[in-house]
């Protein structure tokens, strides 16, 4: 009989596993979990060299598996202006002047976070407003959803040096109607940030390395990592060597528009190269529409603020449809950022014909967001086995404002449909979209079970609190071709597993976020213990 060299006692333990979803006990040997079950019997399996973790009745889950992270951000963003308090336009001139006083040496000043709610009603400011601030060197400030970008003068003259040597729009700069000058705002901001060497010469292993430790700090065991330039993937490899990789990554590969097929032999590559189950690369990410606020995600209907308009996509339909045709080929498990009903229902039909023509049902390609999804598309994603990776967090009330403005009272009612997608048989999976949204699963766990009609009633969209962590572990796990290691406290997986202060069973949903996880086990070591506080305290 294997003896345990981990085993966990006096514990709720809540498996995930829905034949048998409770235990007092498991036990864990060489980095996965052995038995599972009554205390009694699982203590049989100790001996005198067995770590024994005393949970003191805690509620102990599966690791968290954020499904939609962006953790290579952690390079720059401990270094950029901090705009996420959502000042009103007023208060960031001020604080970007100040900003700018503070740091004299800084070629190019970067912030993040901006709301566009917070800012003067008429609309998005333009690159005036940002001279007003700073006007000797270029100044970037990026929308908390990280796609929108404002600059001022010096930075567009920046941009428009790039967008000549590179020979396209990158960034998607916006112009004046009449004058075709440029206003300052970028809809696709990431796309030209990769090519500006002020911005890509601020990375560091550190700024990684800290947003993995948060990463641990909160739970999460898995994370997938949507959008990583080929260029960066080095970075986990180097944090893994240092020793300093407490988070198990799967990462897509970013697929920018005018991607030449000549780089899918390097992302195929990058896939052989990183293929274990502490780094795996296996998927691209494309884009087909953008977001609500700005009017760039596709709808199938006008914008009830703009009713000329229903967003245009990235790519043209059969332009996407080869390039997801070829990836799929390739064998490369495909994320489609789609916001809108309209991008949505596109990503699926270039799924569904890229299986009838490559013969490849089963590649598990997804779709990140699916914020407004038409009713009849709902099935669709059963049938065709395609995931939905959505974020509780985006339909929040507090950050959503601007959003309702732009698709109108009847869409909000029905978007984010978290509850039709699950009675549908969808593989739903949460996940953060971290900076996006709160890096935290407690918060959109608690978003998903709570969460309220624009009415201010019970939403019908909401779900129970079991298929809200369900889909933080178990099915964010099948999301990530990772089911069959991780996302439920099984015999044969991993021994990645959280232990919580409370019981989230047992308290009100709205406290959920204020639970804290107090241990992080993976791979049946621990990364993250909450140090011990004083009576005092």
């Amino acid at each position: 009989m294997t003896t345990a060299d981990l085993l966990v006692r006096n514990a709720r333990v809540y498996t995930g596993e829905a034949s048998s979803p409770w235990a007092d006990a498991f036990a864990c040997s060489d980095g996965r979990i052995l038995a599972v079950g009554k205390e009694g019997d699982i203590g049989s399996l100790a001996g005198p060299r067995t770590e024994v973790l005393d949970a003191g009745g805690r509620l102990v889950l599966p690791g968290f598996l954020d499904a939609h992270v962006h953790l290579i951000w952690g390079y720059e963003l401990g270094s950029w202006l901090d705009l996420t308090d959502r000042p009103s336009l007023d208060e960031i001139q001020q604080r970007v002047a100040t900003y700018a006083e503070e740091h004299p040496r800084e070629d190019m000043i970067v912030g993040h976070g901006f709301d566009y709610a917070a800012l003067r009603e008429e609309g998005l400011p333009d690159a005036r407003a940002l001279d007003a601030a700073v006007d000797d060197r270029p100044v970037l400030l990026m929308s908390y959803d990280g796609h929108t970008g404002w600059g001022n003068t010096q930075f567009v003259d920046r941009a428009e040096a790039i967008v000549r040597s590179v020979g396209s729009d990158v960034g998607e700069m916006r112009r004046d109607p009449l004058t075709r000058k440029p206003t300052g705002i970028f809809h696709r901001i990431f796309d030209l940030m990769a090519c500006m060497p002020e911005i890509q010469g601020r990375r560091s292993i550190e700024g990684l390395q800290r947003t993995i430790a948060e990463a641990s700090r909160l739970g999460i065991t898995t994370a997938f990592d949507v959008q990583v330039g080929l260029e960066d993937l080095h970075a986990y490899e180097e944090l893994r060597n240092l020793g300093g990789l407490t988070v198990r990554i799967r990462a897509a590969i970013h697929h920018p528009k005018g991607t030449p097929r000549a780089r899918y032999s390097e992302f195929a590559a990058a896939r052989s190269r990183h293929d274990d189950d502490w780094f795996r690369v296996g998927a691209i990410k494309l884009y087909i529409d953008g977001v609500q606020e700005t009017g760039t995600a596709a709808l199938l209907e006008p914008y009830a603020d703009n009713p000329t308009a229903i967003g245009e996509t990235v790519y043209d339909e059969e332009e996407y449809a080869t390039v997801v045709a070829e990836l799929d080929r390739l064998g490369f498990q495909i994320c489609t950022h789609a916001c809108g009903d309209r991008g949505v229902r596109i990503a699926l039909g270039a799924y569904e014909r890229a299986a009838r023509q490559n013969g490849t049902f089963g590649r598990r390609h997804r779709i990140e967001h699916c914020e407004n999804v038409a009713p009849e598309d709902y099935p669709r994603f059963k049938e065709l086995g395609v995931v939905p990776c959505m974020m509780p967090r985006h339909a929040a009330p507090e950050i959503t404002r601007r959003w309702r403005e732009a698709v109108g009272l009847e869409r909000t009612r029905i978007a984010f449909p978290w509850r039709e997608l699950l009675d549908h048989g969808a593989a739903i999976a949460f996940a953060s979209d971290w900076p996006v949204a709160s890096l935290n699963p407690l918060v959109g766990i608690r978003e998903a079970v709570t969460r309220r009609a624009p009415d201010g009633e019970p939403s019908p969209h909401r779900i129970s609190l079991a298929d809200a962590i369900d889909a933080y572990t178990r099915r964010a796990a099948f999301a990530c071709f990772a089911e069959t290691t991780r996302g439920s406290i099984s015999v044969g997986k991993y021994a990645d597993f959280i232990v919580l202060s409370e019981d989230l069973f047992d308290i009100p949903a709205d406290r959920i976020s204020e639970v804290r996880v107090i241990r992080t086990v993976v791979g049946g070591r621990t990364v993250y213990e909450e140090a011990a506080q004083s009576p005092s305290q």
